[in-house]
């Protein structure tokens, strides 16, 4: 994960610039204003940008220093913000917060059942009682499950921008049905060109799943949302999976 986040550093951004997800974390921010706050897989720090704004102090963290070195620059300014580099099935940082953020599902790259027990154990254990866990899930709708787990995956191209200049976007996800683990290709092109090509193995979530991870680790599921605008989580309709889950 580490090499492919090297190489899909310089257009993460664009390439989530359409997320349409800013406006759910800051309404998470303003509900945990001043509050002490953890982020997992922070990436370039585009949602601790948003965190920050409101937080009494961010703790950043990421596998991928590439990453973490656009964070930097971007954070730089902002003095309640702290990065490190670390896993997040083994970080221990000593101290507990209030709220633990997992935006853009840190969690997908761990295909092990033992990796993800312990990342979730790891979040946790980083939570004051009653603290909250919102995790941004891996899901597939219904009709993106299905194509992805056809003979030629689900693909899909978009452009978007970079530097002003129009880059191509292409990826294909080909999944197993039953271990939900997925191998997933990107290529970025611009002009004509191929910049950078990675591909990557991730797992994506049930709510079964969910539920059983987050209760064997202290937590429990309060809420769940099918969009970033709020809409009710439904298994069949829901074009995103985001939970919030209490520590006990």
């Amino acid at each position: 994960m580490a090499r492919h986040y090297a190489l899909v550093a310089p257009f993460i951004d664009a390439e989530l610039a359409r997320r349409g997800d800013e406006r759910f974390w800051e309404r998470i921010a303003r509900e945990h204003r001043g509050q002490w706050v953890l982020e997992l897989g922070a990436g370039t720090g585009r949602v601790t940008a948003i965190l920050a704004r409101f937080a009494g102090a961010v703790v950043a963290v990421d596998l991928s220093a590439d990453m973490l070195d656009r964070a930097r620059a971007r954070l730089a300014r902002l003095r309640r913000v702290t990065l490190s580099v670390a896993d997040m099935r083994t970080l221990a940082l000593g101290e507990q917060f209030d709220l633990v953020v997992a935006a853009n599902d840190p969690f997908s790259h761990l295909v092990e059942d033992e990796d993800r027990a312990q990342a979730m154990e790891t979040a946790a254990r980083h939570l004051v009682p009653g603290g909250e866990l919102v995790l941004d899930a891996l899901w597939l709708p219904g009709d993106e499950a299905g194509a992805a787990r056809g003979d030629t995956g689900r693909e899909r191209a978009r452009i978007v921008s970079l530097g002003g200049q129009a880059l191509l976007v292409r990826e294909r996800w080909r999944c197993n049905r039953f271990s939900r683990r997925c191998e997933a290709h990107y290529e970025y092109q611009m002009a004509g060109q191929t910049l950078a090509v990675s591909t990557f193995v991730a797992r994506y979530w049930s709510m079964t799943e969910l539920e059983v991870r987050c209760a064997r680790a202290g937590l429990a599921i309060t809420r769940c949302w099918g969009s970033y605008a709020g809409d009710p989580w439904d298994e069949q309709t829901a074009r995103c999976l985001v939970v919030v889950a209490r520590k006990r």
